[in-house]
């Protein structure tokens, strides 16, 4: 069953990653240092994609960091200082070390036993760095590699398929996606796939997906496991994820008046479901929100006091909308789960059991996982996925930190690493940038030559036949976008046989789409290549052997059929006998 973020996480997220919008005050930060860990990164005037860039940094380049600022989603910018450049690098850019200027991120020399682990693990290279900062915080954390057994290029595939992955409506329209069903060309709008929630873009879905990106010491808890743990998931801990919020005191059932407290609700519900008290906390604040959405509140018009605090099957349809399906869900009837959800106990405690035994026992085990269905569990890939929402797993990492105490945290804690196969070197950055990614053509054609099939913008291979006398070709390309550019177009010589020839747009944003073009030039014979009845004249006499070939009413063999294939696609049909026929009419 596919369960679906709300509109509430946007609300909740500066608060969930643990402080507000603004700038930290100068006192009470320690300057620390950060080395550029992509090719190229912008450093903005002020926290957000959206501000102006005013310098960039290229990958190893440092830059010392001054203060923090979270942006208007409530993502987290470093303020820097780079040379005399003073402005804003988005956090996950820069890998940061608390050293003196000057020593790199790879300076920490985690010694030969880790080193060793590391490779008996099969961590790739290009994972070790981030890994070796951890073991330097954490000395007693264990990182076990998950090998998926999963082409990366694939599971970027089944991730684009429009609907897994999902951004609000108001996100940088480079992280909104522009392909078939996502977007109309028409109104040049996207379309609202779960009510103000549209389809995400392979940039941004990269992004989530690269595991690397998120080995740091908050954000790794994405890849912790989620099962319940009682010696040290405490009732303080979860009290730490809830306060703030609707849910940090308690609260009276309405059909039996008995008052309870949340927090010993969700313990109860951790040892019923076998699932960490840490994550079902963390999940219903992303779910609900700082002040709790109508579905946790009992208050959606029509449904009154019916709860559904894990949003199962809460998704917006032609005729109800999120909270009314998600009511709808809570008020039928099971008895393994408690329902009907007439009450926030029922409601908390049944939605627990259902993750439980939906989730954790199909091995999806780790945020991450639930996030992005790598696991088979018996359900297949891809599919069975927890949440839309691309960046939910990595908002409720960043909330369980903050539930252990140091005393926990200096333990040996375990955490699944997902490695997928033949991954890019370079970790896959977040989109950084408000324009769009438009890098489809408007249109592309052949001049003078009529391709295999129409053009259409999400069709990206096309194929064309021309006889052996003509030697070059014009493309002619137009992007859909006037910010896009283009390459590839214009004059093309031809060699006999096929020629390949790219056209590539590049959208607003940076994206690239590339157009692949195929022609065939007909191989030139000796004497008269198109005499294929072999009279020393090419006539129509020789077009019309060919179509009575093609019709089965003549055959050509031997050297005839040789001859009878034009245009050397390696058959004798209409289109050679339609050359012959253009030929004769020029001559």
């Amino acid at each position: 069953m596919l369960f679906r973020k709300t509109a509430a996480i946007l609300s909740a997220a500066a608060i969930m990653l643990g402080t507000s919008a603004g700038t930290l005050p100068a006192a009470a930060y320690e300057t620390k240092v950060g080395s550029c860990i992509y090719g190229y990164i912008s450093i903005r005037s002020d926290a957000g994609s959206y501000n102006a860039e005013i310098d960039s940094m290229g990958y190893g380049d440092e830059a010392v960091i001054i203060g923090e600022k979270r942006d208007w989603w409530g993502d987290l910018w470093y303020e820097v200082q780079a040379g005399s450049t003073h402005g804003y690098v988005y956090n996950e850019y820069l890998s940061v070390a608390p050293t003196a200027a000057g020593t790199g991120f790879d300076s920490y020399d985690a010694g030969a036993d880790f080193e060793a682990y590391l490779d008996s693990q099969g961590f790739p290279e290009s994972y070790k760095p981030y890994l070796r900062e951890l073991h330097r915080q954490h000395p007693s954390w264990v990182f076990n590699a998950q090998h998926l057994g999963i082409d990366w290029d694939r599971a970027v595939a089944e991730e684009c398929v429009i609907g897994r992955n999902l951004v609000h409506a108001e996100a940088p329209d480079s992280w909104k996606s522009m392909e078939r069903g996502a977007y109309d060309y028409s109104t040049g709008t996207w379309y609202g796939l779960d009510g103000s929630w549209v389809a995400a873009s392979e940039g941004i879905i990269k992004h989530y997906m690269d595991p690397r990106n998120f080995l740091t010491d908050s954000y790794i808890f994405m890849f912790e496991d989620l099962s319940y743990e009682p010696a040290y998931q405490t009732i303080e801990g979860v009290r730490t994820i809830l306060d703030g919020t609707f849910m940090s005191g308690y609260y009276t059932c309405p059909d039996t008046g008995e008052v309870k407290s949340y927090a010993q609700t969700f313990m109860e519900a951790a040892e019923l479901s076998g699932v960490s008290p840490y994550h079902l906390a963390s999940r219903c604040r992303n779910e609900q929100g700082v002040y709790g959405a109508p579905q946790s509140l009992g208050t959606v018009r029509g449904w009154e006091n019916y709860f559904n605090f894990f949003d199962v099957q809460a998704f917006a349809t032609a005729t109800m909308t999120a909270p009314e399906m998600g009511c709808r869900y809570a008020a039928t009837y099971d008895p393994d789960y408690l329902l009907p959800w007439t009450n926030q106990y029922k409601s908390i405690i049944g939605g627990s059991i259902f993750l439980g035994t939906g989730y954790i026992t199909k091995e999806q085990d780790t945020l991450y996982l639930q996030k992005f269905d790598m696991i088979d569990g018996g359900n297949g890939y891809f599919a069975h996925q927890y949440m839309t929402c691309v960046f939910g797993q990595a908002n409720e990492a960043m909330s369980l930190i903050n539930a252990y105490s140091d005393d926990i945290l200096a333990t040996a804690m375990a955490f699944k690493i997902p490695v997928y196969d033949n991954m890019p070197e370079q970790l896959c950055p977040k989109p950084d940038s408000v324009f769009d990614n438009n890098d489809h053509l408007e249109s592309l054609s052949i001049k003078g030559v009529q391709m295999d099939q129409s053009f259409n913008r999400y069709t990206t291979r096309y194929t064309a036949s021309v006889p052996a006398s003509v030697d070059k070709i014009e493309i002619v390309a137009w992007s859909e976008s006037y910010e896009a550019s283009v390459l590839g177009y214009g004059v093309h010589s031809l060699e006999e046989g096929v020629n390949t020839i790219k056209v590539v747009c590049t959208s607003p944003a940076g994206t690239v789409r590339t157009y692949t073009v195929e022609v065939t030039r007909g191989k030139a014979e000796q004497g008269m290549p198109y005499d294929i009845d072999n009279d020393g004249l090419v006539s129509v006499v020789d077009a019309l052997l060919i179509l009575n070939h093609t019709a089965g009413t003549g055959s050509l063999t031997g050297e005839s059929l040789k001859k009878a294939d034009v245009n050397g696609d390696g058959r004798a049909d209409v289109v050679d006998a339609l050359i012959i026929l253009e030929a004769v009419s020029n001559s």
